[in-house]
């Protein structure tokens, strides 16, 4: 499971939490490449967006002098593409689930009792993972 700054406000969590499951939960680094494949653009995109600063990130060569480097390493942090992406949104985490419960509205009973039942398991497996499976059947 990730860890989210307790510092963070209601908004960036939500906004984090909304936005994480698009990156492998695994992976701390990005290439150009990789969140190009993300977020849905070229690689090109990506390196003009960071050398503009849109993209935050590290660019670096190693085996060159500095000030003499011609290739350059680009190097895109987990949160650099989820600040990206929030800034980018032209919705909230509040707006998406407001319109999933305008859409929820008309449905039938039935297709609602299929769908809770669906969340219900969602929940109790990402609870289960959470806070363990065995403390949760101990109870």
């Amino acid at each position: 499971m990730e860890m989210i700054d307790p510092k963070c406000n209601t908004q960036t969590i939500k906004s984090y939490e909304h936005f994480s499951f698009l990156l492998p939960a695994s992976q701390q680094w990005f290439s150009p490449k990789e969140m190009a494949a993300i977020i849905g653009k070229t690689d090109q995109y990506v390196r003009n967006a960071f050398d503009n600063q849109k993209i935050l990130g590290h660019l670096l060569n190693g085996s060159a002098p500095k000030g003499t480097e011609k290739r350059r390493t680009y190097m895109i942090s987990r949160e650099s593409i989820l600040l990206f992406l929030f800034e980018t949104a032209n919705f909230s985490p509040e707006d998406f689930t407001d319109r999933l419960g305008e859409i929820l509205k008309n449905r039938s009973v039935s297709q609602l009792l299929k769908i809770q039942r669906q969340i219900d398991s969602i929940i109790h497996n990402r609870t289960s993972n959470l806070f363990g499976r065995q403390a949760l059947t101990n109870n």
